[in-house]
């Protein structure tokens, strides 16, 4: 499937030091590109036909001095529902790499605390409505969360966030049939999924010029599976985390670097992808200028019942702190 689309949406300001950019209002451009799933093991996993896609999208920022203009390439999972019907919906869940042309300069762009970096890490989230003009042809709406930030690797980091709206039409590049297939209760596929994650992850960070950090951590997580795609977690993860070390340092106390937090959270089970979110409270937090609280948004592929690897992005309320990649083994 090919799709293109228009987005209009609107900079939130989060905090006092993004007045320079309020009142942006981001227009977008979406070329993309869809593989839908239509087996019998993709319709059991959400009672939809979910599909994989990629999606290259241009974004003037309405603030050219300030922000400049982004370009962002997202991979992405969406569900789709009611495929038989004229109109059927879908939710979106996306992760990829961005540029941006207008980052930080303390000389001459000293009012972009939102990306210091070229390269950045964009993630969206959201809802579409599709309606069905012929066959192939596809009219689409959609409401998205946009976020774009480096993960935490320079500061200033504060992210662009801001929701759209978006119109636009898809092709089906070949011709096939929706099958009409049996609402199966989920429980009668077998017991509650039920798991224990142990996850290594590394996060990387260059507070300044030629300092390049990175931060190895473990998890322990337990998951249930609750509904069909639904699955509540808890757990703790430990981390020896360099950034905080630096920061202790360059305020002439004593370096800790060691974190620890307890979290619980939620699961999408998308077949073998796996998008969650998690709240966290920490336990031992030494780095003053982090709160006592964090969030983690993370997309992990399953290669089967026991390996997995993934990102995740760690965020204290609107501020990204860092970007992890994780390899882990589910018992």
């Amino acid at each position: 499937m090919l799709g293109l689309k228009i987005h209009k949406g609107s900079v939130l300001i989060h905090s006092r030091d993004l007045r320079p950019i309020e009142d942006s209002y981001p227009t977008g451009i979406e070329l993309d590109l869809a593989w839908h799933k239509i087996s019998q093991q993709a319709w059991e996993s959400c009672l939809c036909y979910p599909k994989l896609g990629v999606a290259l999208t241009y974004w003037g920022y309405d603030n050219k001095e300030v922000l400049g203009q982004g370009l962002t390439g997202l991979f992405y999972i969406e569900p789709v529902f009611n495929t038989k019907g004229r109109i059927n919906y879908s939710i979106r869940a996306g992760f990829g790499l961005s540029y941006q042309n207008s980052p930080y300069d303390s000389i001459q762009n000293p009012n972009n605390l939102s990306y210091s970096t070229y390269l950045g890490f964009p993630l969206q989230l959201g809802g579409s409505v599709h309606f069905r003009i012929k066959s192939r042809w596809l009219l689409n709406a959609s409401l998205m969360y946009n976020h774009i930030s480096n993960g935490g690797i320079r500061q200033p980091n504060k992210g662009i966030n801001w929701p759209s709206l978006g119109i636009g039409m898809a092709y089906y590049l070949n011709e096939f049939e929706f099958r009409e297939r049996a609402n199966i209760d989920w429980r009668a596929l077998g017991p509650p999924q039920k798991r224990w994650d142990f996850t290594l992850f590394v996060a990387y960070e260059e507070p300044r010029e030629n300092l390049f950090l990175f931060s190895p951590g473990l998890e322990v997580k337990w998951s249930r599976q609750f509904a069909r795609v639904n699955a509540y977690t808890l757990g703790g993860e430990f981390m020896y985390d360099n950034g905080t070390g630096y920061v202790l340092e360059t305020m002439g106390k004593k370096p800790n670097s060691v974190k620890a937090g307890l979290a619980a959270g939620h699961e999408f089970l998308l077949g073998k992808f796996l998008f969650s979110q998690q709240f966290g409270v920490y336990l031992s937090n030494p780095n003053p200028e982090h709160p006592q609280v964090y969030q983690r948004y993370g997309l992990v592929y399953r290669f089967d019942k026991t390996f997995s690897a993934g990102i995740n992005l760690k965020a204290h309320g609107h501020v990204a702190n860092f970007l992890d990649f994780r390899m882990g083994i589910s018992l």
